[in-house]
C-alpha cells in the first residue's frame, strides 16, 4: 500500500516536496508516537487519531512549507521563529531546504510535543465550559428520568379520527 501522504506531496514542486519531506523526518524523531495524518490538505500530528488533538502540521503551498503549532503562542521562542498574532496558532515559514535543518525549529517542534497533551486537555476543559451554559440555555441540561422497568401499563388503543 502506498503512502498517502507521499501521493498527496507528488502534487507540488519537487523543492517543496523536499522540504516538507524533511520537516516530515524531523516531525515524526521530535514527536515520538505522534499520530499522522492529512486532514485539511496538511500532514498533521497529533495526541490521537483525532483532529481535534492536533498539536503540529506541515503545509506544503507552491513557494513555501508552513511549519504550523496550534498551541503556539504556549511556546517559548528564544529564536523568535514564530509568526502569527491569533488567540492559539502560531507556524514558521519554512522557504528553503536549509530552515528545515535549524536546530531551533526541532527544539519548537518537541516543546509542542511536550506540553501537547495539557493543551489539549485545557481546551477540551475551556470548550466543556463554554457549551454548559448554552445547553442550559437550551434545556439540555437535564435529562428526564428514564421510565421505570416495572409496572408498565399497556397504551390506551386510539381509533384514528375520519377526515385525516
Amino acid at each position: 500500500m502506498s503512502d498517502s501522504v507521499e501521493m498527496f506531496l507528488s502534487n507540488f514542486p519537487e523543492e517543496i516536496q523536499t522540504i516538507s519531506r524533511e520537516l516530515r523526518s524531523m516531525a515524526r524523531r521530535a514527536m515520538p508516537g505522534a499520530h499522522e495524518f492529512l486532514y485539511y490538505d496538511a500532514i498533521n500530528y497529533s495526541v490521537s487519531n483525532s483532529p481535534l488533538e492536533r498539536i503540529c502540521y506541515i503545509r506544503p503551498l507552491e513557494k513555501r512549507v508552513t511549519l504550523g503549532f496550534l498551541f503556539g503562542r504556549q511556546l517559548d521562542d528564544p529564536h523568535h521563529l514564530l509568526q502569527g498574532t491569533g488567540k492559539r496558532m502560531r507556524h514558521v515559514k519554512v522557504r528553503a531546504l536549509e530552515d528545515t535543518r535549524d536546530p531551533a525549529l526541532e527544539e519548537l517542534v518537541k516543546a509542542a510535543w511536550a506540553n501537547g497533551t495539557d493543551a489539549v486537555v485545557e481546551v477540551k476543559q475551556q470548550v466543556k465550559r463554554q457549551m454548559r451554559p448554552r445547553m442550559k440555555q437550551r434545556g439540555l441540561h437535564t435529562r428526564k428520568p428514564a421510565a421505570p422497568l416495572h409496572g408498565r401499563t399497556k397504551q390506551a388503543h386510539h381509533p384514528r379520527r375520519k377526515g385525516r
